[in-house]
Formats: C-alpha cells, sequence, structure tokens
C-alpha cells in the first residue's frame, strides 16, 4: 500500500527545516510560472468568446434591455473554440475509440494470457475507476493551454456508513433504537484526476515537458475537511489539530489566481466564511501545496540514506503548517504526474497553445466582422441634410416608418430639392466577408485543421465517398503527426507506471471482465468471457501499444466490404478450406452494431444431454433406425453398448 506518513511535530527544528525548505521552493516555481498567466486569461477568454465591455457597449446594452431599441454591440468568433473543439474530437477519436484504451505486449517473452490479464486489469481500472472523463478533459487542457496535466495515484476507498435500528436493550430487553456504524472497502485501484496548469508547479530549471528531470513538483489543492479527516484516519496527514481557522493561500485568491490575472471564467469560490456563531470551528476547506521531491534523505533530516528518492509533502497554503511527509513508495521512482503538450516544441519552458496561435487570425476575424456589421447598420440608417427654416426639425428628429414631416410657411411652393438632402452612404466593407474567408484558410494552414475534419464538405456539387475519404486523409497527415508524438512523450509513460503501480499495490486476485473484442472469442457462456488474474501472474515488463495517429475505421463500412469478401469467397473453395467462417461472420455481425450474437449460438450439449432429450423424444434420429434401438429404457437394467449411440445423429 501507499506509504504512511513520517511524524513531525509542529514548532520542532525538523519541521521549520523542511518547512522553509519547501518554501523556497514553491515561490520560486510559482514566479517561474506567472509569465504565462496573461497567455493563460487570453486562451481562456478567447474559448468563451468573451471581449470586456466597454462604456459604449454598455450604454447599448442598456438602450436595447431597458428600452427596447434595436442596438448593436462588439462581438468575438468563437472560431478558436471551434478549431480547438475540431482538433480535440479527433485526438480523443484516435486514442479512445481503441478497445481497450491501454494495450500492451510483452517485452521479455511475457505471454499473451498475461497481456490480455494485463489489459482486463487495467480495462477494469480505466472504467470503474472512472479515468475517461478525466482522459477527455486532460486532452482539452492540452489544446487550450499548450498544457494537459494528470495526477495517478493509487486509492484503497474505504466507505462508511451507519443506520439507525431498532434493538433490544441487553439490560432491560425492551426494544431502543441504536445507531449502527459499518466500515467496508471500497475501490481498489489507480486513479487520475486533472490539474489546472495555473495549480502546476514544476521545477522552472527545466521545462515543462522535461519535468520528470527537475527536482520537484508541486500542485496547487483545495482539501475539503472531511479529506483531511479521511486521510488522517489511514495514516497519511499529521499536525491536523492546529487547523483551527481560515487558511489563506500566499498566492492570492481563489486557486491561486490573483484578480489582476484572473479571466472571465467563473471558478469556484474558495474564501467565503460562515459567521462565528457557527459550532464547526475547523475551516472547511484548507488551500494546501501538494508536491513530490526528489530528496537525499540525509540532508533533509529523514533517514540515513545518500540515495536520491521521491517523497511526498503537503504544505497548507500559507506555508506555514506541514500536515504530510511521507516516501511515495512507488517502485518506478517517477513524479506521479503526467504531462501532454500540444506543440512540438524542445526549448521553450512552456508550450503555446491553440489560442494563443491562432491570436492574430482571430482578432483579424472579430475587426473585420464587427466594422462590417458596424458598416451595414449606418448604411441602413437614412442620413439627411435639411434647411431648419424652412422644414420643422422635431419631425426629422422623430421620423419614423410612414412618416410626415412638415414644412414651415417660408418654404411654400419652393423646390423641396433646395432645402433638402439626402446624403449618399455606401457600404464600404462589402469585401470583409471575402477578406474573412481568406482568414479562415490562413487559419486552416496554420493549424492542419481542414473543413473535412470539422465534418464540413467543400462546395463544388455532389462528392463520392472515395473524394470525401481522399480529403479527409490528407487534412489529419498534420494531426496524425501530433497524435503520434503525444503518444510517445506523454500518454505511453502514463499507461507504463500506470502498469507498475498495479503491480506493486494490487493486493488479491480478482476476475475481470476480458478487455477488447476478445470477449467475443470467449464463447456463449458469460461465465467464460471473464479470467481470473493473480497479483502475481501480471508480474513482467510490458511496452505500450503506441497510438499510431489514424481515424478509427468506418465500422459499417468496414462490415460491407468484409461481405463483399465473403460473397467472392464463394467461387473459391480454397479460400473457404483456409479460413473459419463462423468467427468471420461473428467478426462482421460485430462491426455492425449487433452485440447480442452469441444467444443465437446451437448449444451443443453433451453425450449425457442427449441420451435424456432423446429418452424424452424431444430428437430423432437422423438415420433411419427407430430411436428405441438406441436409447436405453427404464427397465433394460443398465447402459447400452458405446457403440450404439452416435452423439452426432440427433437435431
Amino acid at each position: 500500500m501507499p506509504s504512511l506518513t513520517k511524524v513531525i511535530p509542529n514548532n520542532t527544528d525538523l519541521h521549520r527545516k523542511i518547512q522553509k525548505m519547501l518554501e523556497d521552493r514553491i515561490k520560486f516555481a510559482h514566479r517561474a510560472q506567472m509569465t504565462k498567466h496573461k497567455a493563460w486569461q487570453k486562451a481562456e477568454d478567447s474559448i468563451l468568446a468573451y471581449v470586456p465591455e466597454s462604456d459604449l457597449d454598455a450604454a447599448r446594452r442598456r438602450k436595447r434591455e431597458n428600452q427596447g431599441e434595436p442596438k448593436y454591440t462588439t462581438i468575438v468568433l468563437p472560431y478558436s473554440y471551434a478549431m480547438l473543439m475540431s482538433a480535440h474530437t479527433y485526438l480523443t477519436s484516435v486514442f479512445f475509440a481503441r478497445s481497450p484504451v491501454h494495450q500492451y505486449m510483452g517485452r521479455h517473452g511475457e505471454t499473451e494470457q498475461q497481456c490480455q490479464m494485463l489489459e482486463a486489469t487495467i480495462s477494469y481500472q480505466v472504467e470503474v475507476g472512472e479515468m475517461l472523463g478525466p482522459y477527455y478533459l486532460w486532452f482539452y487542457d492540452t489544446f487550450k493551454y499548450g498544457t494537459g496535466i494528470i495526477e495517478e495515484y493509487w486509492e484503497m476507498e474505504e466507505i462508511q456508513f451507519s443506520s439507525i435500528q431498532q434493538m433490544p436493550d441487553p439490560t432491560t430487553g425492551q426494544l431502543i433504537k441504536a445507531q449502527i456504524q459499518a466500515r467496508m472497502p471500497g475501490y481498489e485501484g489507480s486513479r487520475i484526476c486533472n490539474i489546472s496548469p495555473w495549480d502546476f508547479l514544476p521545477d522552472p530549471r527545466v521545462t515543462v515537458g522535461n519535468y520528470q528531470k527537475g527536482e520537484y513538483v508541486f500542485v496547487r489543492k483545495q482539501l475539503s475537511w472531511e479529506t483531511i479527516v479521511r486521510r488522517k484516519a489511514q495514516g497519511y496527514y499529521m499536525n491536523t489539530e492546529f487547523l483551527k481557522g481560515p487558511v489563506k493561500d500566499f498566492a492570492g485568491t481563489a486557486m491561486g489566481v490573483t484578480q489582476e490575472s484572473a479571466s472571465s471564467l467563473e471558478r469556484p469560490e474558495q474564501n467565503i466564511t460562515f459567521p462565528e456563531t457557527d459550532p464547526v470551528s475547523h475551516p472547511a476547506v484548507v488551500p494546501a501545496y501538494e508536491g513530490c521531491v526528489s530528496i537525499i534523505p540525509k540532508e533533509w533530516g529523514l533517514g540515513d540514506s545518500e540515495f536520491p528518492e521521491k517523497w511526498m509533502f503537503t504544505l497548507t497554503g500559507d506555508l506555514s503548517l506541514l500536515i504530510g511527509c511521507q516516501p511515495h513508495g512507488a517502485m518506478h521512482g517517477k513524479f506521479p504526474y503526467a504531462v501532454l503538450e500540444s506543440e512540438v516544441e524542445a526549448y521553450g519552458m512552456w508550450n503555446r497553445g491553440l489560442p494563443e496561435i491562432l491570436e492574430p487570425v482571430q482578432n483579424t476575424l472579430d475587426w473585420l466582422i464587427n466594422q462590417h456589421f458596424y458598416n451595414v447598420r449606418a448604411s441602413m440608417n437614412n442620413q439627411f441634410i435639411i434647411d431648419p427654416s424652412k422644414l420643422v426639425v422635431k419631425d426629422a428628429e422623430t421620423a419614423g416608418p410612414g412618416f410626415i414631416w412638415r414644412m414651415k410657411p417660408e418654404a411654400y411652393g419652393q423646390d423641396i430639392k433646395t432645402f433638402f438632402y439626402q446624403v449618399p452612404v455606401a457600404d464600404m466593407t462589402r469585401g470583409h466577408v471575402a477578406d474573412m474567408q481568406t482568414m479562415l484558410g490562413v487559419g486552416e494552414r496554420i493549424t492542419g485543421i481542414n473543413d473535412q475534419i470539422m465534418g464540413v464538405l467543400a462546395g463544388g456539387g455532389r462528392k463520392t465517398a472515395t473524394e470525401v475519404r481522399s480529403a479527409t486523409g490528407f487534412g489529419v497527415n498534420r494531426l496524425k503527426t501530433l497524435a503520434e508524438f503525444i503518444s510517445s512523450t506523454g500518454f505511453s509513460n502514463h499507461s507504463q507506471r500506470i502498469v507498475q503501480m498495479t503491480q506493486q499495490y494490487m493486493s488479491a486476485p480478482k476476475k475481470f471482465r476480458i478487455a477488447g473484442s476478445l470477449v467475443q472469442d470467449a464463447g456463449p457462456q458469460a461465465a467464460e468471457a471473464f479470467m481470473q488474474v493473480d497479483p502475481g501472474a501480471i508480474q513482467g515488463f510490458y511496452n505500450f501499444v503506441p497510438v499510431d495517429g489514424t481515424l478509427p475505421v468506418d465500422r459499417l463500412a468496414m462490415a460491407n466490404l468484409w461481405k463483399d469478401l465473403l460473397l467472392q469467397m464463394r467461387g473459391v473453395p480454397g479460400l473457404i478450406e483456409q479460413f473459419d467462417l463462423t468467427r468471420i461472420f461473428s467478426y462482421v455481425a460485430t462491426l455492425a452494431g449487433i452485440r447480442n450474437l452469441n444467444q443465437f449460438r446451437i448449444q451443443v450439449g453433451s453425450p449425457q444431454s442427449l441420451l435424456q432429450q432423446a429418452s424424452a423424444g424431444n430428437v430423432v434420429p437422423i438415420r433411419g433406425s427407430s430411436p428405441t434401438s438406441q436409447v436405453p429404457t427404464a427397465t433394460s437394467g443398465g447402459p447400452p453398448p458405446a457403440p450404439a449411440i452416435d452423439t452426432g445423429g440427433y437435431e
């Protein structure tokens, strides 16, 4: 199981020494991380299609909402959002359409059965450990901020519940109500959680992509009091009795984001305190910094070893109280975090996200569309030059549809064109729409995300399936390279650490469902779709089968292809003899979406069951002989000779 905490009492020399060493590293990492705050703020606003409201826009909005006047305001096109979601859809389809998501092959002679047991175990953890949701957010953060982070840990969940029951009093024998408490084990396995880049504090002396080569990694967290109590009861926390009142984060407000750098993204409020009349004295939420540090125990006063080890530390948000200090304990010897980057860049501290890369294109599109709308609005409003001595100005100011303008007596009998003139207004921004199409093409060339990837077909009449497939194939080439990069630099390493944690911490044999398409080959019986996995059976070394970046095959198109192949095989007897048509049929049915095919299989019984059915008259012989000559009767006095029974002769 994961290591318990080393008890270091508060206000001791060792506590002050460790607290100061951790404080220096956290502040150093925070100062280096602040250089990206402005870019992340812009990325969040761009994805939200948010634009700061000017005084003029606010005045227009008030007239529109309060007086019903149709006023226009500045808008932001969600172009960056569309590009991000297209790239996200492609990558998640490539990675998570595989079944199972994590696929392995032996590295040093491990058998195929061992690989199947390992895949079944990890597939169970992905499903029951609820990993797919964090995986999708992991890829979303990667494109949004340029960096996506998750944390890996092994959980041995304990569930406590209570109920009020009637039971006899041991002294009086009368029925009384008693509260009964029970505690039971819950989920055991790997879990992951998402970490916002705002909260990720790696060693700034190495790039974020090379975080494993740094000395430390810290994460800003908001620990609920329930979490603190649970982890203290499990032996992971200490010094919690000193948490009496609200704890402030040294870096600023909630999530460590200052008011100056906060975007329009609404975050949970962490600074709410209840009135002093509340009987609860402990804080509801404790900001904390939890991190993994590669230390030499002798230098830190935590042991006699002079060889580097990974230790986990938990420090309150004000950097004053150490509540957790334990060896990480994992045999993989790595920081328990996984990082993905959306840009193939090896030397920059932080990589750029799609909103930051597309910022010039986004700004140009916003300017073009807003200028066009403003000019169209201006051209729709008639503008006049009038002689106030000849016309009633009030009528001109309040004119509407079907208006009437009154002339003064001085204008009677004169040509109206001499004191009235309509100013011609031309739409000078008509070409902006064509310019927008040009900028959209620039964005496609920058990111490699074209209309086909977005699911939009280009104009020019009807398209054949081959044309659509070819256009999409050319469009995904650049994203394919990015998928292979992400697979080899982030996802593969994460998958390896999950395997090593499972090998180290899995406590007892369990039965898991066979993962992926192998369950189709297990057989018609439900019990045959499961396999017993012993912790010792999955020991060894395994390679993660990399993601090659190709889109999942259209299952219906593949089923139609197999159907055509089967029709052609009828005319080639040699092919039919070399392939198992039954298994091919099952595979094609699975591709077409049929999941319950096994329930229609003919159940071939044992010889004994066939004899019982023949005795009951439920089967008849294929041959011309009488069933009574082959089936024993109740008075025959024993079973018939073996040659008299043909187990394949009944249907």
